[in-house]
């Protein structure tokens, strides 16, 4: 069996500051929800929370604000090139249909 994988962009553009940080802001706070909502169900089925979900919401909310952080050190009418893929791969091989 054939391991696959393909990359997807997902931004690929200019952007004022204030747009940059709506941006950012949504894919990290996205992301951040999404865990959170994942481990409020595991620890209504299991009684225990999702160990990967606890240790990905503080690292997510860290570089959300140094994200941010780093978007204020720059002036208002400053634009940003923001440039952002995704690699989806296969772990487990299973077979692959065209």
């Amino acid at each position: 069996m054939e391991t696959r994988e393909k990359d997807f962009n997902l931004v690929d553009g200019c952007f004022t500051n204030a747009d940059a940080k709506e941006i950012l802001a949504t894919l990290f706070s996205d992301k951040i929800h999404f865990h959170q909502l994942r481990n409020f169900s595991h620890e209504e089925r299991f009684g225990k929370p999702d160990a990967h979900a606890m240790e990905r919401i503080p690292v997510l909310k860290k570089t959300l604000q140094e994200t941010l952080a780093f978007l204020q050190t720059y002036e208002e009418e400053t634009e940003f090139e923001i440039l952002a893929d995704i690699r989806i791969k296969a772990v487990v091989p299973v077979p692959y249909v065209d």
